[in-house]
């Protein structure tokens, strides 16, 4: 029953999030945001999750809790979310937009947290777990491409709220974790641990590139003739790429050692932005997506894994909540702040060719990583 909880709660908050936080920049345009704009409201909106991110992990080691965090976290989600899609640009819109980005964000990593905290059989699930989440994102993000495209926004509220009230009643229903009982809440050891933040960082260089690429396919699709419709299959056919890689990672990582296997991902990464330069086009854009078999599934399990491995027992949800945070969400801000200025002042190509130069320093950076860590299979 836990098992089937667990899929439940990835698949249908994964779905409900695609919502918005799959089609951000289509759904900031149709608010009537210029590209400065829309990078700069999606930084923001990645910075407030970041800070939510920082600070709920410590809470929820310091109440030895993931669920009754996780709980009010998508209630409010479901809110906002609501709100941002009824509201036009103002002060509320704002408002209901950043709180959105705050608890929204933590969403993901607090169940990830939950499964990496949980007995042995649900946490080696984990793989198969984000599958399903990704099998979520995937048709959410096709969905509501077609609806927007043909419906228009409003319509999208109903499949919001729908798939995060199935999300609530799941996580209801769940056990929650038990975790240790070592009081002492120093961030010392963590702070300290030059193993975790050479991981981290290295993983920051490698997300920036990745974020920025996906920052910049919609511009593409744009310029090429596409709308929200081919971002939604685009998105559909990224989603459905990372299943495999997410369900058979582990078993790689049992032959290739973690660091090994993180190569790939920024040679991946260059490779599309390659694509998007030299061979722009729906199809090949539609081609390109599917990498994402390289990519974000490589940087999410071998970066959880690695903090897993490293971090104190005390401080396993602050250590991967403040990881990922520091690795994902900073990524996202950086590399959608540089696309909206460089589309702004040097067009899209001159952001394309900027963004394949990060991700070269994303493999040489991996190639650095995998020579001073010890090789480590899973």
């Amino acid at each position: 029953m836990r098992i089937l909880l667990f899929r439940t709660i990835y698949f249908f908050l994964f779905f409900g999030l695609a919502n918005i936080s799959g089609m951000l920049i289509p759904f900031l345009q149709y608010k009537g945001f210029d590209p400065i704009e829309t990078g700069s409201l999606i930084s923001l909106f990645t910075l407030s999750g970041l800070v939510g991110l920082f600070s709920i992990g410590y809470f929820c080691d310091k109440l030895k809790t993931i669920k009754k965090v996780l709980f009010p976290a998508i209630i409010i989600t479901t809110i906002t979310g609501f709100l941002a899609i009824i509201t036009n640009k103002g002060i509320l819109f704002y408002i209901v937009f950043f709180l959105m980005g705050l608890f929204s964000t933590m969403l993901g990593p607090l169940c990830d947290s939950w499964v990496m905290e949980n007995i042995d059989d649900v946490k080696v699930k984990f793989g198969e777990f984000r599958a399903f989440g990704s099998i979520g994102w995937a048709f959410g993000v096709l969905i509501v491409g077609f609806i927007v495209s043909n419906l228009g926004y409003k319509y999208v509220t109903f499949i919001y709220v729908g798939t995060l009230l199935i999300g609530i009643l799941c996580a209801f229903k769940l056990k929650d974790v038990v975790k240790s009982c070592n009081n002492n809440m120093s961030f010392k050891p963590l702070l300290i641990n030059k193993e975790y933040i050479f991981t981290v960082v290295t993983l920051l260089i490698i997300c920036i590139g990745f974020r920025g690429y996906l920052q910049l396919v919609p511009y593409v699709i744009t310029k090429v003739g596409g709308n929200t419709s081919n971002l939604g299959i685009y998105n559909f056919i990224c989603s459905v790429s990372e299943i495999v890689m997410l369900i058979l990672c582990r078993k790689i990582m049992h032959k290739l050692s973690p660091d090994k296997l993180l190569i790939l991902s920024p040679i991946a990464i260059f490779i599309q932005m390659s694509v998007l330069y030299f061979i722009p086009g729906i199809y090949t854009i539609y081609l390109s997506g599917l990498f994402q078999v390289l990519t974000y599934p490589i940087i999410l399990m071998v970066g959880r894994t690695m903090i897993d491995r490293v971090c104190p027992e005390n401080l396993k949800t602050t250590s991967q909540l403040m990881g990922f945070a520091m690795f994902n969400s900073l990524g996202l801000i950086i590399g959608s702040f540089i696309v909206g200025i460089l589309i702004e002042f040097f067009k899209i190509n001159g952001a394309i060719l900027f963004m394949m130069c990060v991700s070269i320093i994303g493999v040489l950076s991996a190639i650095i990583y995998d020579r001073k860590i010890k090789d480590k299979t899973v």
